[in-house]
């Protein structure tokens, strides 16, 4: 019999969502939320996003940085400890950067918000974490949204990095950036931009 893959050993408890480790189970439903336009525009997935990336991404991706193998953490958003998987959030790299998703059944409930709030509030409370980054593509509103709800600081926009653009359009894109510090406003923090 195979061990479990890795992952968060407890849940972590917000007022609406619980952070758990990924599953099996969880497969079909990634394909889904990874396979829309949006998915497509915003995130850094493969694309066409296919059945094998998810089980890579379940079996393999996530269970290494449980297991320290490389510098990202990712943890399933459900509604109850035994319900479906309504996203995914993930921590990653020195610096602390969050990234995020929801399947779009899930979307539109104020889920992600309590789910960032709830990860910011582990990182610096028990991860030990100053400050928690995050960044989205110009046009990704839900993302920012989320981000300003769950009391990130607006830091602006600037042209993306290659290696975070992979390289799905035909030119530069800009990129928001946003930054939850511990104790404050950090320096350089604007006002967000309309976000109706």
């Amino acid at each position: 019999m195979s061990a479990p893959p890795a992952g968060p050993s407890l849940p972590v408890l917000g007022g609406s969502v619980l952070l758990t480790a990924l599953r099996e189970e969880d497969i079909d439903r990634i394909v889904e939320a990874c396979s829309t336009p949006d998915a497509e525009r915003f995130l850094d997935t493969p694309w066409p996003y296919r059945r094998a990336d998810a089980e890579s991404f379940v079996r393999e991706f996530a269970p290494a940085g449980w297991r320290g193998e490389h510098d990202e953490r990712v943890w399933a958003i459900r509604e109850s400890l035994r319900g479906p998987l309504a996203g995914v959030i993930g921590l990653r790299g020195e610096r602390a950067e969050v990234g995020y998703w929801l399947h779009p059944d899930a979307q539109g409930r104020g889920l992600m918000a309590d789910a960032l709030r709830t990860l910011v509030g582990h990182a610096e409370g028990c991860l030990t974490w100053s400050e928690v980054h995050w960044r989205c593509f110009d046009g990704d509103v839900a993302s920012m949204r989320v981000a300003k709800a769950a009391g990130f600081s607006y830091l602006g926009a600037r042209e993306a990095e290659a290696e975070a653009d992979r390289s799905r359009t035909r030119g530069p894109r800009l990129e928001h950036h946003a930054v939850r510090v511990a104790g404050g406003m950090p320096p350089g923090a604007r006002p967000w931009p309309p976000l109706d």
